[in-house]
């Protein structure tokens, strides 16, 4: 077994990590602590064997050294990569969850009260597996890396906490390590489980908006059976757009539907401020993009149309949400229309429900307040943010008098169609336009050819519907 639990293990010897995205706030550490003076460590904390670092339980390691514990029960795993590193802890701080009642059979076993003690699978005993999307994350790491998480029950076997994970081991016949409260203790216990110990804050993380190219999706490409389309542009934009309206893609991808649209005779513009070719940043390109743009809105004006397929979901924050809208808002005519498609939030969550699993699904997300997860891939952060019909409507209203939301909330995709941009404050529209269009790319560069376009774009605002 790839993984080895280890009792007592030197709270000194511990590296945190440089990615852990848990805050805590003090009240929730006080209490954390209280837990820890009244029963102990039922929790190990995992570790990289290979160079030490604390893989997940950062914020009662902190605790524990604040109560004067020197040691604590842990889990080391050999050779996890930093992709794993991550993974284990998201997963171990979020979905330690109960869904599929577990009970386990004790009979003649040597699990006491207030210890530790591996279990093997056939004590472990469920009805139907309730929970499958977070089990099969658990069991994909158990694969790679053996046992690396744990349960707590009580003397009757029920499993209180973590039964999903006990799921897990059921099914791949691996042993399941297993605490034991004991009787006096459990009403208590389950209390201090109850709250909430921290909650995710990404910004720490400093994620750059060019990671981002990492999230385009390969558009209309590869055999015909099997090409990737757009929902937005099949559903809202293909039926209804006409072929004399000037139109823009904003963070148009790989510009797969533009280019094909302009093929067809389409008045069709791309925007894309990390475009790549072969996987490689084409800043070059970006600027020609620009430069095209100014020249059409220089003799024609503000744009028809714009197209915001899969960006609102993309932005790294909250901020950089609200410069997109902004900037979209200032290239539209008063008469003009948004098509924006985007990701939503109940089916992210209802994916955790789910009884079975499909595994060309959606990755599980570990949402901020502001409803941001985060996703470690290509050795890069990268963000995504997720909207309920109410939360994009009332978005999209700071920025269209018209604002109409398309698609159910239990799908995939949210949609909308917003129009009449509304006036807004001269400052936060160059501000915002500035930005989007001399975006960051790595080493702090910027190309600095956007003046132009920012110029043509302002003078027109001023011109058709003026600022606040």
């Amino acid at each position: 077994m790839k993984a080895e639990f280890i009792p007592n293990y030197p709270l000194a010897q511990l590296k945190p990590a440089d990615y852990n995205p848990r805050h805590l706030d003090e009240e929730k550490f006080v209490l954390l602590q209280e837990s820890l003076r009244k029963f102990g460590v039922i929790k190990p904390v995992i570790i990289n064997g290979e160079n030490g670092i604390l893989t997940a339980g950062h914020q009662r390691t902190r605790a524990m050294k604040a109560i004067g514990l020197t040691h604590c029960p842990a889990i080391r795993l050999q050779g996890i990569t930093r992709t794993d590193e991550i993974r284990f802890n998201l997963f171990h701080n979020s979905i330690e969850t109960n869904k599929t009642p577990v009970t386990l059979n004790l009979d003649d076993c040597e699990l006491e009260p207030e210890t530790y003690c591996y279990l093997e699978h056939e004590r472990i005993q469920f009805k139907r597996n309730a929970n499958a999307l977070i089990i099969n994350g658990m069991s994909g790491l158990i694969m790679r890396y053996g046992g690396w998480g744990s349960v707590v029950c009580d003397e009757e076997g029920r499993v209180l906490l973590n039964s999903d994970y006990a799921v897990a081991c059921k099914q791949l016949r691996v042993p399941c390590l297993v605490y034991m409260i004991a009787r006096e203790q459990e009403e208590e216990m389950m209390r201090y489980l109850s709250i909430d110990y921290g909650q995710y804050y990404y910004d720490a993380l400093g994620v750059k908006s060019y990671n981002q190219l990492h999230c385009q999706m390969h558009r209309l490409q590869g055999k015909k059976s099997r090409l990737i389309t757009s929902s937005l542009y099949e559903n809202y934009v293909l039926p209804t757009l006409q072929k004399n309206e000037r139109t823009v893609d904003f963070g148009a991808g790989r510009c797969a539907y533009a280019n094909m649209l302009m093929k067809q005779g389409y008045k069709m513009l791309a925007y894309e401020p990390h475009f790549q070719q072969k996987g490689t940043l084409n800043i070059r390109e970006v600027v020609r993009m620009i430069k095209v743009l100014r020249e059409d809105i220089r003799k024609h004006g503000l744009m028809d149309v714009v197209v915001l397929d899969s960006v609102l979901n993309s932005v790294v924050n909250s901020q950089f949400e609200h410069a997109v809208l902004t900037t979209c808002n200032a290239l539209l005519k008063q008469d003009g229309r948004i098509y924006i498609g985007t990701r939503s939030l109940p089916f992210t969550e209802r994916l955790k429900t789910f009884k079975t699993y499909n595994s060309h699904g959606r990755d599980i997300q570990f949402l901020d307040k502001e409803n941001f997860g985060a996703t470690y891939r290509s050795g890069v952060w990268t963000m995504q943010h997720f909207h309920t019909h109410d939360s994009l409507r009332n978005l999209l209203l700071e920025y269209f008098e018209n604002v109409e939301i398309k698609g159910r909330e239990s799908e995939v995709q949210l949609y909308a169609i917003a129009s009449h941009p509304r006036k807004l404050p001269r400052t936060k529209v160059e501000e915002a336009i500035n930005v989007e269009f001399n975006m960051e790319y790595p080493g702090n560069y910027h190309h600095n050819m956007h003046g132009e376009l920012v110029a043509e774009i302002m003078q027109n605002i001023e011109r058709e519907r003026s600022f606040l």
